[in-house]
């Protein structure tokens, strides 16, 4: 192994390595393939249970708490094997493409239920599935999420493959919303509602379809920033000051859980709002286009144009939120198929999207700085703390929502109280604008910038050599 690694870093000029536009491409087509598939629980998890296999909102949000609570001790322990992993892969690939195979069988699977078993047969199949999806999700997002800051040393070059990652991702993730309720239709008994049989056969298509392109992701993506030739071990203390005392990681684990309370927050309420309060589902495709045009343009351009402006994440970081949650703010006075509306929604979209590209652009940056003050490097690890805030902020508000529609005696497919309605508004307006405004505050307290970034990499090259 030692051999190995002398040999690779001799290949690569840290000082000088950055990707071609087509590796670029490669690694984003990860996210693609993740988010083609995964978006289906984030945004139609929780009413496909509620309104199509007849589990109550209460018990679906009970659920979905649980998981993620076991999902924040299962994470930190996939990405420390992760990092002690040594093959002709590397320490990551392995694990993402094994991963992938996995939750895509299991996002099938989840959609599987039959709403004419009993009562107690759903439930088990609803716990039982979703445990072992989140454990296949993890096996592939956080090995995914640790290649971010391996593929590439330089911080520019970080930014552009995040915002290209961000893209494909974002575009991905509005192709499923567009495609979503047509699908659905289409395979459903009558051809015009939704029923188990359509949303079964729609998920399948959707995941036959984005495999594919983490097969490929993962045979063309290759690890360049390896550990130094020392590190032979990782001591866990030494793991652990790669986290405490780091403070740029400490601030991206704040944001990923407000960033996980946003997009899945909104995600999940979106589906009852276009129902309920703009009184068509079909408006989720009109949405779909729209954040489909924003995603390319904030991750392709705006979040790239600010960054090479300010020259600091964490600045870029906070404008980004700043501006989403002014549009979210105003949004909560205007509602669907409103032109405001739209507008609004195309502003807030650009914004966080853009937001997304710079932050995981951050990371790899970050595991540089734990690196540069512990002397180890654990992508994987550090990854994982981080996946678990978004995680758990992807938990925590999807089922505070499902909780507050429970209190609120929300009727399944019934007509809705103005109490209700207005708590659905607040889920995807008032709440987000908050929380991101409060982001943005701490981002300003981010402390690497270009220059600080250079500075810790010719420290390790340094080291290394």
């Amino acid at each position: 192994m030692e051999k190995t690694k002398k040999k690779y870093q001799a290949n690569v000029d840290l000082s000088t390595f950055r990707l071609t536009p087509m590796k670029r491409v490669y690694y984003a087509l990860g996210d693609f393939g993740y988010n083609f598939m995964y978006y289906w629980l984030s945004t139609y998890l929780m009413i496909y249970y509620t309104d199509t296999i007849g589990i109550s909102a209460a018990t679906v949000s009970v659920m979905m708490l649980v998981v993620r609570i076991f999902d924040a001790f299962n994470d930190p322990i996939i990405g420390s094997l992760a990092d002690r992993t040594n093959s002709r892969w590397g320490r990551y690939r392995p694990w993402f493409l094994l991963g992938s195979i996995a939750m895509a069988t299991f996002i099938v699977l989840i959609f599987a239920a039959d709403p004419d078993w009993s009562y107690t047969m759903r439930l088990i199949w609803m716990w039982a599935v979703y445990l072992l999806l989140t454990v296949a999700s993890t096996c592939s997002n956080m090995p995914y999420g640790a290649l971010n800051g391996c593929i590439t040393p330089d911080t520019e070059d970080r930014a552009k493959v995040s915002g290209l990652r961000m893209m494909f991702a974002n575009v991905s993730s509005m192709v499923t919303v567009i495609i979503a309720v047509p699908l659905i239709r289409a395979f459903s008994a009558d051809g015009s509602s939704t029923d188990a049989r359509g949303y079964f056969w729609a998920v399948l298509i959707t995941c036959v379809l984005g495999i594919p392109t983490m097969i490929v992701c993962c045979a063309k993506t290759k690890e360049v920033v390896t550990p130094p030739p020392s590190q032979v071990s990782i001591p866990l203390k030494a793991q652990m000051q790669s986290l405490v005392k780091n403070r740029p990681v400490i601030i991206l684990i704040l944001g990923q859980f407000i960033l996980g309370c946003v997009i899945y927050g909104r995600a999940a309420m979106l589906a009852y709002y276009w129902q309920y309060n703009a009184g068509n589902a079909g408006f989720a495709t009109t949405y779909g286009w729209i954040s489909l045009v924003a995603a390319i343009v904030g991750t392709g351009w705006l979040g790239n144009f600010l960054f090479k402006f300010m020259k600091h994440k964490g600045k870029v970081c906070a404008a980004l939120n700043f501006m989403t949650a002014a549009a979210y703010f105003l949004m909560y006075f205007v509602t669907a198929p409103a032109v405001s509306f739209w507008v609004l929604t195309f502003i807030g979209s650009m914004s966080f999207y853009a937001y997304m590209g710079i932050h995981f652009g951050a990371i790899g940056d970050a595991v540089d700085y734990g690196e540069y003050v512990s002397g180890v490097r654990c992508d994987g690890f550090l990854s994982s703390i981080v996946s678990v805030a978004n995680k758990a902020g992807g938990a925590v508000m999807p089922a505070i929502g499902a909780a507050v529609l429970a209190a609120m005696n929300y009727v399944a497919n019934g007509e809705q109280t103005q109490q209700v309605l207005n708590a659905i508004n607040c889920f995807i307006t008032l709440i987000p604008a908050i929380i991101s405004a409060v982001n943005g505050i701490f981002y300003l307290m981010y402390p690497i910038s270009t220059e600080k970034h250079k500075e810790i990499m010719r420290e390790l090259i340094s080291r290394r050599q």
